[in-house]
């Protein structure tokens, strides 16, 4: 499986660099950028000439933002069948789950646990703390 970070500006290329940060070399993992002089059209090309360059079959697209340009121009591919799949509202949570899977799962496998866990992923200090303290009454 191969897996390409989209996102506005340069956020795919930091996500991957935070990702390097934590497990180290990431090889299967793709980086694509979106400039604001880019267009829709301009975003698909860039990612079909990422994935010609790919052997694998099993290619996964997360970007930023659901709705936006990069899963708009992703979605288009998925529907062609050209990317297996795409996951919106990329994060380093998201991210770091999908890591140690690229290598032993299927991109409809790696889907499959992003969605069944992606709601432990955002954190609130004010709710943790306040669910903490209802408890240490009890």
């Amino acid at each position: 499986m191969k897996v390409i970070l989209v996102g506005h500006a340069n956020t795919a290329v930091s996500m991957k660099q935070a990702i390097e940060m934590i497990y180290g070399e990431a090889p299967d993992i793709y980086t694509l950028t979106f400039s604001p002089k880019e267009g829709l059209a301009d975003l698909k090309v860039k990612l079909e000439k990422q994935i010609a360059g790919f052997e694998d079959d099993q290619v996964l697209v997360v970007t930023d933002l659901f709705s936006g340009t990069p899963y708009n121009a992703a979605a288009t591919l998925a529907i062609s069948g050209k990317v297996t799949d795409v996951i919106a509202g990329m994060s380093l949570p998201i991210c770091l789950e999908i890591v140690p899977l690229i290598q032993s799962a299927t991109v409809e496998q790696v889907v499959t646990t992003v969605m069944q866990n992606y709601q432990n992923y955002t954190k609130a200090f004010s709710v943790i703390s306040k669910k903490d303290l209802e408890e240490d009454d009890l």
